[in-house]
């Protein structure tokens, strides 16, 4: 389950999504998608968000480089008005792939420290997570949730969208 905040007076919204990977050689495709689990139902605090389909393809260039693809279609639900979302997505993928950057950049000297050994991308077996039975998923379809009505957002508050979320700590 992933958690998003949002700047007020949206809702935060959640997402629950199945994971998969494929390895290509040197490449990976990492894909996700909703689903309804039982035991995640739609909380009244949040919006119920759709990731109808949302990866990486992240291609090898080398020992210590690789280029990095990003597909989100997303539908955020809730009745936000489409200057929102239109701004929203200008601002949150490339926002997203600068984290991922700085993110990377630092991790070779933070996995030495932290387990070094430990890659459950390369060797499912090292996996401490709970298995989840298939049978218990079903895809997660906009349709079937809840429409929450925040289309009264006055135009002028997207500057304060934009200052929400401080990325100086990065």
């Amino acid at each position: 389950m992933q958690h998003g905040r949002c700047p007020k007076p949206l809702k935060n919204r959640d997402v629950i999504t199945l994971r998969s990977w494929l390895p290509m050689g040197s490449d990976y495709i990492i894909m996700n998608y909703s689903v309804k689990h039982p035991k995640y139902p739609p909380r009244k605090d949040m919006v119920r968000a759709v990731s109808i389909q949302t990866g990486y393809l992240v291609e090898g260039k080398g020992a210590q480089s690789c280029c990095i693809t990003y597909l989100a279609q997303v539908d955020p639900r809730g009745s936000l008005p489409k200057w929102v979302v239109n701004k929203s997505s200008q601002l949150l993928a490339p926002k997203a792939m600068k984290r991922m950057y700085k993110a990377c950049l630092k991790y070779p000297a933070w996995k030495q420290k932290h387990n070094p050994h430990l890659k459950p991308w390369l060797f499912p077996e090292q996996s401490t997570l709970p298995p989840v039975a298939l049978s218990e998923l079903s895809i997660q379809h906009a349709a079937s949730l809840e429409n929450i009505d925040e289309s009264g957002l006055a135009e002028g508050k997207e500057e304060r969208a934009e200052g929400s979320d401080d990325d100086s700590g990065n």
